[in-house]
């Protein structure tokens, strides 16, 4: 299917959303970066300079310049440090989205067991997450960046094959390539920050960064995904996701290297984590509900695709000469791509929901209207209804991600 005859539901759908997400991002508009310690000290030399006297002044005046030069060269070499990593995240997490969109269809033409195959990437991830965080401390985190990309590059070879046993050796790998991603690379971010003697507060703009530019690539894969895959078929997005990888690979290879400390590998460890779950009330109560509302979020991921397989029309009118095209699968890239719009404007709507009902209201609200949004898809087969529910329900998960960071934060 070329993109000339994805169905108008999808096309108009992303359309709409992404135009939706520009307004909202223009209305609500933006409060501004907060001044940094260096920009501060920079105020600070500069009103001394002012209010000095003769020679002083000039020493005074002398001191701010030498200041100014030394925090300018600083902020390039880390717009620079920012930059180098923020391009092998953000094409990590595209290599990683591309995988996602069909990888159900892919199993199902395989006529393999989908439900074992996920469960088992479930499985690994759960098990290797506990533990893989006190590895990458001990080997170095660019080590484990490395270990992440090679194992990709297997797993989306094996991908190629329909063979059980091949899939679940990459279903095993996946969940331990999953657990890297999430663990290897912010760390090793956080840790060359501060060894290059970078302000703390310079973090917080890296991961502001980080986590919008995860945002747009996500919206991006969904379409590079649907592209891919009307060129390639269903194994298109993995091809592409290799090549990225290797790109990827090739970027973290130029890495330096960097270690966590004892006291690190102690903090994550599983033991401590689990004492202070159950030895604090408001702790294992806020794990409980970020449990089952991820559980029910990761069912979603499994389910969407056959539900909206299940109940997408069979045909459609093409919009460029107007011919009916039948026969033809919905654009679940594309429906993906509108999926991950839905969750930008539910991060982008957790601000004004909060400041009107509190945190704890909001969530409330967020884990209702979802729950309701899952109802839709059991009572009822419209088409219209459901990919409705589904959008709303996504945009409950852009919401909920800012909730429970709030919520952890305290």
């Amino acid at each position: 299917m070329g993109h000339h005859s994805w169905p108008p539901y999808a096309t108009r759908t992303f359309g709409f959303l992404a135009t939706a997400c520009v307004c909202l991002a223009l209305l609500l508009g933006s409060s501004g970066a907060p001044e940094s310690a260096a920009e501060a000290a920079d105020k600070a030399a500069d009103r001394a300079a002012a209010g000095a006297k003769g020679g002083a002044a000039a020493g005074a005046a002398a001191a701010s310049t030498e200041r100014k030069a030394a925090n300018s060269d600083q902020r390039r070499s880390f717009r620079r440090f920012q930059v180098s990593y923020l391009l092998v995240y953000l094409i990590t997490m595209l290599a990683d989205w591309l995988q996602g969109t069909n990888m159900y269809t892919l199993y199902s033409g395989y006529d393999m067991p989908v439900g074992v195959l996920f469960l088992t990437g479930f499985i690994s991830s759960a098990v290797v997450g506990t533990t893989v965080g006190l590895y990458v401390d001990q080997y170095g985190r660019k080590m484990g960046c490395v270990l992440f990309c090679v194992l990709e590059i297997i797993i989306n070879t094996l991908e190629h094959f329909p063979s059980l046993t091949l899939l679940l050796v990459g279903r095993v790998l996946g969940g331990v390539s999953t657990s890297l991603l999430f663990s290897a690379f912010e760390s090793w971010m956080v840790t060359e920050h501060r060894n290059k003697g970078f302000p703390e507060e310079w973090l917080a703009s890296t991961h502001g960064l980080a986590s919008t530019g995860n945002g747009l690539v996500a919206v991006l894969a969904g379409v590079l995904a649907q592209l891919s895959a009307d060129a390639f078929g269903d194994i298109g997005p993995f091809r592409l996701a290799i090549a990225l990888t290797v790109l990827c690979l090739a970027f973290v290879l130029r890495w330096g290297e960097n270690y966590g400390t004892q006291d690190t590998a102690e903090a994550t460890s599983f033991s401590l984590a689990w004492r202070d779950v159950v030895g604090k009330t408001p702790v294992l109560l806020l794990g409980l509900i970020q449990a089952l509302f991820e559980g029910a979020m990761y069912t979603f991921v499994f389910v969407w695709v056959p539900t909206v397989l299940k109940v997408a029309p069979a045909s459609h009118v093409d919009l460029v000469d107007g011919s009916v095209v039948a026969g033809s699968s919905p654009p679940l890239g594309l429906i993906f791509a509108s999926f991950m719009v839905c969750i930008t404007i539910g991060g982008m709507l957790f601000a004004p929901l909060t400041a009107m009902l509190g945190l704890e209201g909001a969530t409330a609200l967020i884990l209702a209207l979802s729950s309701v949004t899952m109802v839709v898809p059991v009572v009822t087969d419209s088409f219209l209804l459901t990919l409705a529910a589904f959008l709303t329900l996504e945009a409950c998960v852009g919401c909920w991600f800012a909730c429970s960071a709030t919520m952890r934060s305290k």
